[in-house]
């Protein structure tokens, strides 16, 4: 509550009904101030201000005539709260003994409350942990907090300017923001942290000019559903922001008593149907009642640190709060404390969800905690996971194609993983790498005495090993002929033969395939049958290589940087032009090769920021030697050889600005020319 003593301006001229315009404009200006209070008797009667008084002189030509002046202004305790009248321009405030103890103007008031508000609200936000970034109606980060910084694990000077939509990953297009629409509870992902927040449109005269989103860590509240809303006002830099909250906020003195309640007031936790009832008093009344346990209050101010902690009630209700201290010039000022109810209600009465009803969104959301993680962030990718979970609750076959290095063997971990057979093994061959004489015998095991050397208790092969559960053949192209009719028979009849044996063994299994060659043009060419082919390609899963969907190489990039960092445990960052050189990179090794390049940029460079430099020096080598490099061919027509000293210009002037605008400037030459001539180059 904020009341008129916060906010008064001291009165500095008064003056008598008789004064002239000539003795007021003296006062004002020897005092330096801008309004005179006319004293009738014991008691003000009226305000003018250097304006009105500039206006009657002007008007009447002369100074010494009776100054004139308003009275539309109203006497107030200046112990109230601030309250505004109507037609009322001034406003005045007096102390206990009605003697006038200040003044101010009602647009005046109007502004400082904005101040004292925003100021507040962002005490409660930093205290509550919560991120916020603003951006224009280009999707342009115009502004982060500290506590966005925190969350995202990157500082501002690298995500400002920087496209908000294409580096969020969310499950609500936020597109719809732009349009006045506010999303709320979104589930999104930036640099591998996931977030549950909302989105608002901030608007300028009635216009949609940017978004703000305003989030928090979804693990630090141990997975409990995450509704967070908050409709916020900046002023300045980010307009106007108003804020509230599907939170409880509390605010707590140094000695433990409740000042403040902000958003959600949880009355099922307290007992009491008013927040009013609890302002005011301690902390500790309601834990020593054991109206609620542990005090968490307490637990903050002894370990001087944030403190979470789930709270419960006698009533069975459960909170999760964040005890967050805050300190001025050293001094524990207050503590902010955000509280959720992660009680779980259903018709009125508490209830234990069943885990084991889940759906095909429940299991796609968590697969990416079992097996190897799949990163990315494009529509392509996105497209491809939406058919993948269609496909996976499926027994089909499936057969990964794409070049090497895109991540087969992580998309095959994908499918299992959202089937319903991901207890069950996983089991991974690579047909390339066993030797061809062994690649029977691994695949369909054998019996005792077999063959020469075989165990005497035989062995059972990887599809019986995969039984119920699901077996991968990395390479398949790489399988000999007389291997292609013997997996035939498995997908045909479901059942293996083990060398030496007779009897046939049945095998539950679902097959995934992948290859990085053209099957189709292999059976056109008699190295690969035909039918096995149609068997295999059931569902064909095409999966693109990395420079097809180069907003995945940012979010790859991050990815590998920070699982580098814990292995060799040292701190390393991209610097925003490190990242362009790796976004306008081919990489024809795809994802792996990306992998390789960022664990050898994390070793090799020597200062705690990766430059564009160390990157280019990675991808294509030493540039002082490139550039020291003599042209050298064999005797050839003048005419090629110079179209290959232009070539071999322009490819390096390509690799070493990324742009043809660049490049054309360096070369003197115009940057139509630099395009017909990259254009040539992929033909």
């Amino acid at each position: 509550m904020i009341i008129w003593k916060d906010i008064l301006r001291p009165i500095t001229v008064v003056v008598g009904e008789e004064s002239t315009l000539k003795e007021v404009i003296h006062q004002l200006v020897e005092h330096k101030t801008d309004t005179a209070f006319i004293k009738q008797g014991s008691a003000l009667s009226g305000y003018c201000t250097i304006y009105s008084l500039m206006e009657q002189a002007a008007q009447a030509g002369k100074l010494n005539e009776p100054v004139a002046y308003k009275t539309d202004m109203l006497k107030v305790s200046q112990l109230s709260s601030v309250e505004f009248s109507h037609n009322i321009s001034v406003v005045i405030g007096e102390d206990i003994h009605k003697r006038a103890s200040g003044y101010i103007t009602v647009k005046e008031a109007k502004d400082r409350i904005n101040e004292l508000q925003l100021k507040q609200m962002n005490q409660l936000l930093h205290g509550s942990g919560i991120g916020i970034i603003k951006t224009n109606v280009h999707y342009e980060i115009e502004f982060m907090n500290e506590t966005a910084e925190r969350i995202l694990g990157m500082p501002s000077s690298f995500l400002l300017n920087r496209n908000y939509r294409t580096l969020l990953t969310a499950d609500k297009d936020i597109a719809r923001v732009m349009s006045g629409e506010t999303l709320m509870n979104v589930n999104s992902g930036l640099n591998f942290k996931q977030m549950s927040g909302n989105f608002y449109p901030i608007k300028t005269d009635g216009k949609v000019s940017g978004l703000a989103h305003m989030f928090f860590l979804r693990e630090e509240f141990e997975g409990a559903v995450q509704e967070l809303e908050f409709v916020r006002q900046l002023y300045s830099d980010l307009q106007a922001v108003y804020a509230s909250s599907q939170e409880q906020i509390l605010v707590i003195d140094k000695e433990g008593r409740i000042l403040r309640v902000a958003g959600l007031f949880l009355k099922k936790f307290w007992r009491v149907d008013q927040p009013e009832k609890i302002i005011g008093r301690y902390i500790s009344e309601f834990t020593s009642k054991n109206i609620f346990q542990p005090n968490i209050f307490e637990l903050c101010v002894k370990r001087k640190k944030e403190v979470k902690a789930i709270q419960e009630s006698a009533g069975n209700r459960k909170i999760w709060s964040v005890a967050t201290p805050v300190y001025y010039e050293g001094e524990l000022e207050k503590v902010v404390i955000l509280s959720k109810d992660v009680s779980e209600e259903q018709n009125g009465h508490l209830y234990k969800k069943d885990s084991s009803k889940t759906t095909i969104a429940d299991r796609f959301a968590s697969a990416s905690l079992q097996g190897q993680q799949l990163i990315y962030r494009s529509p392509k990718i996105e497209s491809l996971l939406g058919t993948l979970a269609r496909v996976a609750e499926m027994n089909s076959t499936v057969l990964l194609e794409g070049e090497s290095g895109v991540g087969k063997e992580v998309f095959a971990h994908k499918i299992h993983s959202l089937s319903t057979r991901k207890d069950q093994p996983l089991i991974r061959v690579n047909c390339g790498a066993i030797p061809e004489q062994l690649i029977e015998s691994e695949l369909f095991g054998y019996e005792r005495g077999a063959f020469t050397g075989a165990d005497r208790n035989g062995k059972i092969g990887f599809f019986e090993t995969a039984h119920n559960g699901t077996i991968f053949l990395d390479e398949v192209g790489e399988l000999p002929l007389n291997m292609q009719v013997k997996l035939l028979r498995v997908l045909q009849e479901r059942e293996i033969t083990r060398i030496g044996g007779t009897k046939t063994i049945p095998v539950d299994v679902r097959i995934i395939a992948a290859t990085n060659k053209d099957l189709k043009r292999m059976v056109q060419m008699g190295e690969f049958r035909e039918d096995l082919y149609y068997r295999l390609n059931v569902i064909p899963l095409c999966i693109p290589p990395l420079r097809e969907r180069k907003e995945d190489i940012f979010t790859l990039s991050i990815f590998f940087l920070e699982k580098f960092k814990q292995i060799y445990e040292i701190e390393k960052s991209f610097t925003p032009e490190a990242i362009d050189v790796l976004e306008a990179y081919d990489w024809p090794g795809n994802v792996r090769e990306l992998q390789n390049i960022i664990e050898r940029l994390i070793v090799i460079s020597e200062e705690e920021w990766i430059h564009r430099e160390d990157v280019i020096k990675c991808l294509y080598g030493d540039e002082q030697k490139r550039e020291n490099a003599p042209f050298t061919l064999e005797l050839m027509p003048l005419k090629e050889a110079v179209e290959k000293l232009e070539t071999q210009l322009i490819l390096q002037g390509i690799r070493k600005y990324g742009t043809a605008a660049k490049v054309s400037e360096v070369l003197g030459v115009s940057p139509a020319t630099i395009s017909r001539r990259m254009k040539k180059l992929k033909e």
